[in-house]
């Protein structure tokens, strides 16, 4: 009886060490990662920037004081955080560097011409071309646009035939 459990003991000895040594296998492990290239930008908001309306003044009295003609409108970036745009302006009407241009008439008013400017920070603030471009802040996030107020102010007496002039005035962002 004694080898008789004595059998049983080492039989049953085998069969639980052959159970751990078949569950106990060896351990991997494995990892990857996940990956985004955030590349850097800054574009204008298309749309969003108005026209600017000089209004109306008799002929000839565009720079008397008290009718000089000024507007503004906002141009409006989107960047990447921490990137700055910088914005050129050329008006069509000339192809300046230095932002001046001259409003043109069309229909009876063709071949006559009013000059004008486009400044930064104010109506008398600095050039704004594409040889005097303007920097914004840097960006703090992405949504949130950066508001850049351009200033167009005629530079002559505006002495032609009455009717409307016009220009456009193209704006290129780099970052």
């Amino acid at each position: 009886m004694q080898l008789q459990k004595s059998l049983l003991t080492t039989t049953l000895l085998l069969a639980v060490s052959s159970l751990t040594v078949a569950n106990a296998a060896p351990i991997t492990s494995d990892s990857f990662d996940v990956l985004l290239k955030v590349d850097q930008t800054c574009t204008v908001v298309t749309g969003a920037t108005a026209d600017i309306g000089l209004g109306t003044v008799a002929a000839g009295q565009a720079q008397l004081v008290g009718s000089e003609k000024t507007g503004s409108t906002i141009i409006t970036t989107n960047c990447s955080v921490g990137s700055s745009a910088k914005i050129t302006l050329q008006p069509v009407s000339s192809k300046s560097t230095d932002g001046t241009g001259k409003l043109k008439g069309s229909g009876p008013t063709t071949g006559q011409e009013i000059a004008y400017k486009l400044t930064s920070v104010s109506s008398a603030g600095p050039a704004w071309g594409t040889a005097t471009p303007v920097t914004t802040a840097a960006a703090t996030n992405y949504a949130t646009g950066i508001a850049t107020t351009v200033y167009a102010t005629v530079t002559d007496t505006a002495d032609v035939i009455p009717g409307d002039y016009l220009d456009t005035v193209n704006v290129s962002v780099t970052f």
